[in-house]
């Protein structure tokens, strides 16, 4: 059976829970993979900043509610 690609905001939420199990911040990442926000134009760290403030939100409601429970209100 092939595997359906996910989607980026799928890939982001894996990210998160990633995250969130080896309690790793997104700064720790980005430094782990040597991203230097300075060397970006403005737009490319725009819409990192996006995805890191989605990221966190997410990681920190798992932490607060739990995995199974961290989307409801």
């Amino acid at each position: 059976m092939a595997e359906t690609a996910k989607s980026p905001s799928q890939v982001r939420l894996a990210l998160a829970q990633f995250l969130f199990a080896h309690d790793t911040d997104i700064e720790t990442l980005y430094k782990a993979l040597g991203a230097d926000i300075a060397a970006c134009d403005n737009e490319a760290v725009s819409h990192m900043a996006g995805i890191i403030d989605g990221i966190t939100l997410a990681t920190t409601k798992i932490r607060e509610r739990g995995l199974d429970n961290w989307t409801k209100g």
